[in-house]
């Protein structure tokens, strides 16, 4: 009775490196310095390192994600993960992101993984056990059932 959660970012998708560009071909657009780290740039990072008023933030985020929306064609698969999910029943696999919605849409239309999910749970991750429980009752199991794959150490 295992049930498998798969996290998006990174895990089934490589997406930081076009991440990192969306955010600074937006900061380029409003003729704004670039931010040029190893990880990857959120917009916690953004607004930290950058000045910008409320207009800008919003105008950032919204060119960030039309890019990488209008680029997603870059992202790369993580192969053996994708494989292995498309071997399991989707009644027994939930997406879990805190990712943007029309993001995560554009990326598993793309990819045309929507169908290997029995649901798609959005969360900004900061109750993970909140999140946990509410998905073993999703799924009709308990926790010892669950087997997670995050980048994210949790």
């Amino acid at each position: 009775m295992i049930k498998y959660i798969f996290d998006l970012d990174n895990t089934l998708v490589y997406t930081d490196e076009l991440n990192n560009e969306a955010y600074n071909y937006a900061l380029k657009v409003l003729n704004k310095d670039t931010i040029d780290i190893d990880s990857r740039i959120t917009r916690e990072i953004v607004f930290l390192k950058i000045k910008l008023n409320e207009d800008e933030k919003k105008t950032i985020l919204k060119i960030k994600q039309e890019y990488f929306i209008e680029n997603i064609k870059k992202l790369k698969l993580n192969e053996q993960l994708i494989s292995f999910l498309k071997s399991q029943n989707p009644e027994d696999c939930i997406l879990w992101t805190k990712a943007d919605k029309n993001r995560v849409e554009a990326i598993l239309n793309y990819f045309d993984l929507k169908k290997y999910f029995i649901w798609i749970f959005y969360s900004d991750k900061t109750n993970i056990i909140n999140d946990i429980n509410f998905m073993t009752k999703k799924l009709c199991c308990s926790k010892c059932d669950l087997i997670i794959f995050d980048d994210i150490k949790y």
